[in-house]
């Protein structure tokens, strides 16, 4: 009987965490809204896909589709007016074409050439294709905030969704823009979207802003660490 009403008590107080824990999945559920959830979709994407340059070139070719893919499903969930979406269109050229140039100049830099074919490899592998890349994936990103500013707007307040996409997009903005290069960019995105969520205080905006600022962050502990910003492959961590 003794055993018999432990056990009891037991499930019941299972039984009780249980529904706690699915009465707070739902209040999340609820508080989160469509484009919410399809931004969180994107971070997810770029978090994923962006790395997997250190799998090889064919790995990497999947990125594209992933990111972009990624980017029509936020802009259909905020049904983007015809210029977030020209925006968005000339971003995501950008965005492909940088990434395209970087594999083809990347798999030429791999075969070791020289003299001018070396200097002409280098440019388009390590400069310009991560600069176009990079400016595609911020234009992404300044497209949704100006799709979100067509709507009515709404409390700020940000929710879990909102917090998880923050973090995963400003990490993968602190190693994507360290690796190429181009953390200034980043830095110059952080003023950019602070301000502009500081004037308008929508929820996407500000989860873009507060991105920015963690990646800025974590480029300054780099900095700090490194006495510089080097590309985390030349200090041997890729």
């Amino acid at each position: 009987m003794v055993a018999t009403e432990a056990v009891d008590r037991i499930e019941s107080a299972r039984r009780r965490r249980v529904d706690r824990l699915k009465a707070i999945l739902w209040r999340v559920g609820a508080s989160t809204t469509r484009a919410e959830w399809a931004f969180l979709a994107f971070a997810a994407a770029v978090f994923v896909f962006h790395p997997l340059a250190t799998l090889g070139r064919y790995v990497d070719l999947v990125t594209p589709f992933a990111v972009v893919g990624a980017a029509a499903i936020v802009l259909r969930a905020l049904g983007a007016k015809t210029s977030a979406v020209a925006l968005a269109l000339a971003a995501g050229v950008a965005y492909v074409d940088g990434h395209g140039i970087h594999l083809a100049s990347d798999a030429i830099h791999s075969e070791n050439p020289v003299g001018e074919a070396l200097r002409v490899a280098d440019f388009w592998d390590e400069h310009f294709s991560h600069i176009e890349r990079h400016l595609g994936w911020i234009g992404l990103l300044a497209a949704f905030c100006f799709a979100e500013a067509a709507h009515p707007r709404r409390p700020a307040a940000l929710g879990p969704a909102d917090f998880v996409a923050a973090a995963m997009l400003g990490f993968t903005l602190f190693t994507s823009t360290v690796e190429g290069g181009t953390w200034w960019l980043a830095l110059a995105g952080a003023v950019a979207f602070t301000a502009w969520a500081l004037h308008q205080r929508r929820p996407l905006v500000s989860t873009c802003a507060a991105a920015f600022l963690l990646a800025s962050l974590l480029i300054a502990v780099w900095a700090i660490w490194q006495g510089g910003v080097p590309q985390f492959s030349k200090v041997g961590f890729l």
